[in-house]
């Protein structure tokens, strides 16, 4: 993804389902954290500090976003629907264990 403001990229509609996946996934292990520190339950801490920073790897590694769409929708709203289940679940998953 270059700095070439006249070159147009296409982005294909499994790209941003794709990437909007791995948001929702990159917010709900991180929101995940919070909620299994909270609670006090040591492994589920360990266990949900390693998911998020293996899959941090990966968020890091990506190439940037350079569209409005990839800054402003791909990336802010999954993500942070992602922190919002990992907060609803990571309770639920904690007291199955």
């Amino acid at each position: 993804m270059g700095k070439n403001k006249n070159k147009k990229e296409v982005i294909t509609v499994s790209e941003v389902v794709l990437h909007s996946l791995s948001n929702f996934t990159y917010g709900l292990l991180g929101a995940s954290i919070i909620v299994s520190i909270k609670l006090g339950h040591d492994l589920p801490v360990l266990i949900t500090y390693l998911m998020y920073y293996f899959f941090l790897g990966k968020v890091i590694n990506r190439p940037k976003y350079v569209t409005n769409v990839g800054k402003f929708i791909v990336f802010p709203i999954p993500t942070a629907v992602g922190a919002f289940f990992g907060y609803k679940a990571a309770p639920i998953l904690i007291n199955l264990f």
